[in-house]
């Protein structure tokens, strides 16, 4: 485990904020978020959140700095529940409440339209943390989890390295599109 090099994307007016568990070691040292590996930005791609192929390699000043290929200019962000640790091993990443209390007030803070949490593991610990039963991976619209905020949750699987088919997280991603569309 080391120290992350990765800067959250956050900003008010945010349409999307997405919620990893922790920056991988690959993105950390190249400064970008899922620069690792190409799955995440062909969903995104797939499903018509964007709406063109962009490059791990600097796909995150595209989606999440700007808004120019981001279906309706909607605005997305990024974060992950524990932004100071770069490790690509899950397994080894232990969340605490205090990680969980910051993600809170975080989306109450910057109110986005939708939250996508993008691992079993941060569904599993931030609704633990709400007191709320976790559901399986990739379930897809989870409701208003936060007393007194309005953002809409979605618990998506992450993006590779499981058994989820890809095409059911692309599924995921249009319905929060449909979400923002009829909001």
């Amino acid at each position: 485990m080391g120290q992350s090099n990765l800067n959250p994307f956050l900003r008010e007016g945010l349409d999307i904020i997405f919620v990893g568990l922790n920056p991988a070691k690959g993105s950390s040292d190249k400064r970008h978020y899922f620069s690792v590996n190409q799955a995440f930005w062909n969903q995104l791609f797939d499903s018509g959140l964007i709406s063109a192929r962009v490059d791990k390699n600097y796909a995150d000043e595209v989606v999440f700095g700007t808004s120019e290929i981001n279906y309706c200019n909607w605005s997305y962000g990024i974060t992950d529940l524990i932004t100071s640790i770069a490790e690509s091993n899950s397994n080894l990443i232990s969340v605490s409440e205090d990680d969980c209390n910051r993600l809170s007030d975080l989306i109450c803070a910057f109110k986005p339209r939708a939250v996508i949490l993008l691992h079993q593991k941060v569904v599993k610990h931030f609704l633990e943390s709400l007191k709320m039963d976790v559901p399986k991976a990739n379930v897809g619209q989870l409701g208003n989890l936060i007393d007194g905020c309005n953002s809409m949750f979605f618990a998506i699987g992450f993006p590779h390295g499981n058994t989820i088919p890809s095409k059911d997280k692309v599924d995921n991603y249009i319905q929060v599109k449909e979400f923002l569309l009829n909001r």
